[in-house]
């Protein structure tokens, strides 16, 4: 496998993960702005999804999971082909019932050339992070607030549902420093899905200097529910929409 094919794998696996987003795209022709914003459900306490694209002829299914433990949640997030594979996982709880404080994160890469494994844990009354990278670890300290890489996508997800559209920023222990994930919504679009017709709010990351370009539009009247997620980079498009999806214990065979 080509270096490039191995870039470009790597870069549709981990879609979900960090993605940053610019400048609006031009919409399908089956995309509608809508005029008014769609109705709104509380964020879900649990969740499994199901998403899937193809790139260069090579299958990605993705699997997105949100799961209540004892103290707080489980997110974790799949993707897997027949040449590679990476997943996360973030333990998490909620110091306060509208904020969510990572307890611990975990990356595993496998195939695409040399595995990669991170491991990080937050002590929250030290107030300091230990961070494990293929055994090699480190330390930095923290502040309330911080997310990890994969805990803040819930905290943007409540945080719409709560009605926030404005001053979406989130603060990411990653790589031995603080990172800055700033979003913002750019639009309302009915979309037309592996399971129907859904209206949705269009969101970006807003990042300079970098030309990858990344939306994700999620559905308000699902908890915003994430249903399409598109990244351009270099004059190539990954896009994986969802095609299964449980809420709360239920189904969503077709959106209504």
């Amino acid at each position: 496998m080509s270096r490039f094919l191995r870039y470009t794998l790597t870069a549709a696996l981990t879609l979900f993960a960090a993605s940053a987003l610019a400048e609006p795209a031009a919409k399908p022709e089956q995309e509608q702005e809508k005029e008014q914003t769609p109705a709104a459900r509380q964020a879900p306490e649990q969740f499994k999804n199901i998403y899937k694209a193809r790139v260069y002829g090579i299958g990605i299914t993705v699997t997105h999971e949100l799961t209540p433990t004892d103290n707080g949640h489980k997110l974790r997030f799949f993707a897997d082909s027949f040449v590679a594979s990476i997943e996360e996982t973030s333990l998490f709880d909620w110091p306060t019932p509208g904020q969510l404080r990572p307890l611990q994160y975990t990356y595993e890469r496998t195939g695409l050339g040399r595995d990669r494994t991170a491991k990080l844990d937050f002590d929250w009354q030290a107030k300091r992070v230990t961070n494990n990278v293929q055994d090699k670890p480190w330390k930095m300290k923290i502040h309330e607030g911080i997310q990890d890489k994969l805990s803040f996508q819930v905290q943007l997800q409540r945080d719409l549902a709560a009605g926030k559209t404005e001053d979406l920023y989130y603060q990411i222990a990653d790589g031995g420093r603080i990172k800055e994930y700033r979003f913002a919504k750019v639009g309302e679009e009915t979309l037309e899905t592996p399971l129907g017709k859904v209206d949705t709010v269009k969101i970006e990351r807003t990042r300079k200097d970098d030309d990858r370009v990344t939306y994700a539009w999620m559905a308000p009247e699902y908890g915003y529910l994430l249903v399409r997620m598109q990244q351009e980079e270099g004059g190539d498009v990954y896009t994986i929409y969802i095609h299964e999806s449980e809420i709360d214990g239920e189904t969503i065979s077709r959106f209504e």
